[in-house]
C-alpha cells in the first residue's frame, strides 16, 4: 500500500472537530527550580498526528482508560504545571497577527498539516507529537513545573543540518556537496552550503538560550526565586540519515552532537534519551534495522554510560497496520477487476460510482481503522496513539535519570 494513497483515504474520513481545551491542573507546582527539557530533531518530533485519530482510542473499551486523562467532559485537556515552546512554529492571532507557539500542554503543539473533513472540505489541522506523552509522564512524576523547548524541523540530517561543532566536515566533503547541488541548482553558491552544514544545531541552542533567557515571558507562571534548571534532552530523529546511501558517521557524529551540547550548555552531565526510530514495528526493513545499531552504539559508548539511553519506540507502531495493508491490495485487485468488467461491457463509470465503490468495498469496512491515521508511514501514519506511546516510553527513560 502507499502511503500516499493511503494517507489521502484517511484524510477523506478524518472527521474534525474543533474542540476548547480545558485544564486538568487546578494550580501549578512550584516546589523548586523549573525543570526544562529540550526536545529536538526532525518531523516525528515536531509532530504529525492529527488529534482526531485519538477519538477511536477513547472509544475502545479496552484501550480507553489508558488515555482518558487526554480529554475532560469531552474537550482536549490541558495541563498547567507543563509548558511547551515551540517557537519555529507560528500562531496566528487577531487580524492575521502571528506569534511563536508556546503555552500549557496540550494535543496543539505539532504540525500544521491539510486533511479533508467528513464533508470533504480541505481544513487545517494542528496535530501534536511525542511531547504529549513526555509531558503527562514529567508532569505526572516530578514535584517541580515542566518546560518542554521543542526545537525539531521537517527532513534534517545530523549529517548536514544538525552537525555539531566538533564534526564539521573537511573542505573535500563541503565541494562534493556542492557539486552535488549545483546539478539541482546551478546558482547555488559554495557558501550556502558551508552554511547548511550545523545550521539546526546552531538553531536549536539560540531556541534554548531564547526561552531559558526570557523565561517568564514564555512560562508566566515561572517563579524567579525558585529558577530553572536545564535537566535533560530528548532526541529524536532518523530518516535522513538513515535511508538512501544512509550515514556511516551518524554514531561518532551524534556522539559529538551530545558532547557539544553539553558543553555549551556547561552541563557536563546533562542527561539524553534517544528515541529509537520505530517505524515498521519489530519487523523493519533492512536500513531501518541498520539505522537502529547505530542509534544503540552511542548510548552504549563506555563515556555515556549512566547519561545516555536508547528510548525502545518499535513497540508503539501501528499494531493495525500490516492487517490493513493487506486489506489495502485486496481492495486494490477488486477495484481492478470490477474496472475491467466495467470496460469490457463498453461501460465507464461516474465520479459518484466509483466514489461508491470505494465506500462499499473499502471506506466502509475499515472506517475505525482508517480513522486512527493521518499521515504517511514515515510519520508513523499520523497515528496519534503511536506518538503518545513513543513519548511516554521517552519521558519514562528520562525519569530513570531524575530518580
Amino acid at each position: 500500500m502507499t502511503t500516499t494513497r493511503l494517507t489521502a483515504i484517511a484524510c477523506l474520513i478524518l472527521c474534525l472537530s474543533a474542540m476548547i481545551a480545558v485544564p486538568v491542573q487546578a494550580a501549578p507546582k512550584a516546589k523548586g527550580p523549573v525543570k526544562v527539557f529540550i526536545l529536538a530533531g526532525q518531523s516525528n518530533m515536531e509532530g504529525k498526528a492529527a488529534p482526531s485519530t485519538l477519538e477511536p482510542v477513547l472509544a475502545d473499551p479496552k484501550e480507553a482508560p489508558k488515555f482518558k486523562h487526554l480529554k475532560k467532559d469531552g474537550k482536549w485537556a490541558v495541563r498547567d504545571d507543563v509548558w511547551v515552546t515551540f517557537l519555529s512554529k507560528s500562531t496566528k492571532g487577531p487580524g492575521g497577527s502571528k506569534s511563536p507557539l508556546h503555552g500549557p500542554l496540550s494535543v496543539y503543539f505539532g504540525s500544521d498539516k491539510n486533511a479533508r473533513d467528513a464533508k470533504g472540505k480541505r481544513v487545517q489541522v494542528t496535530a501534536f507529537g511525542p511531547e504529549l506523552g513526555i509531558g503527562h509522564v514529567l508532569g505526572d512524576k516530578l514535584d517541580q513545573q515542566v518546560l518542554l523547548i521543542k526545537t525539531a524541523w521537517g527532513g534534517r540530517s545530523v549529517k548536514r543540518t544538525f552537525r555539531p561543532p566538533s564534526a564539521m566536515p573537511d573542505d573535500t566533503e563541503v565541494k562534493e556537496a556542492f557539486e552535488q547541488a549545483k546539478v539541482k541548482n546551478p546558482d547555488i553558491k559554495l557558501s550556502e552550503i558551508k552554511d547548511s552544514y550545523g545550521r539546526d544545531y546552531r538553531a536549536m541552542v539560540a531556541e534554548v538560550r531564547k526561552v531559558t533567557g526570557d523565561i517568564k515571558k514564555y512560562f508566566p507562571a515561572y517563579d524567579e526565586k525558585q529558577g530553572f534548571e536545564i535537566a535533560g534532552f530528548i532526541w529524536f530523529q532518523g530518516w535522513n540519515d538513515g535511508c538512501g546511501k544512509g550515514n556511516p558517521k551518524y554514531t561518532e557524529q551524534l556522539a559529538c552532537l551530545i558532547r557539544d551540547l553539553r558543553k555549551e550548555l556547561k552541563t557536563p552531565k546533562l542527561p539524553v534519551v534517544i528515541g529509537e526510530l520505530g517505524i515498521d514495528g519489530a519487523k523493519p526493513m533492512g536500513w531501518i534495522e541498520t539505522f537502529r545499531k547505530q542509534q544503540a552504539a552511542v548510548a552504549a559508548l563506555p563515556e555515556f554510560k549512566g547519561n545516555v539511553v536508547l528510548a525502545k519506540t518499535s513497540q508503539c507502531w501501528p499494531p493495525w497496520y500490516k492487517s490493513l495493508d493487506d486489506k489495502w491490495r485486496a481492495f486494490r485487485t477488486k477495484n481492478k477487476e470490477w474496472m475491467a468488467k466495467l470496460q469490457a461491457e463498453g461501460k465507464k463509470p461516474t465520479r459518484d460510482e466509483i466514489n461508491a465503490f470505494g465506500d462499499k468495498h473499502w471506506r466502509n469496512p475499515n472506517k475505525n481503522t482508517i480513522a486512527r491515521m493521518s499521515d504517511k508511514r514515515y510519520h508513523y501514519m499520523g497515528c496519534g496513539r503511536t506518538y503518545y506511546l513513543m513519548g511516554e516510553s521517552m519521558g519514562k527513560a528520562m525519569l530513570e535519570f531524575l530518580k
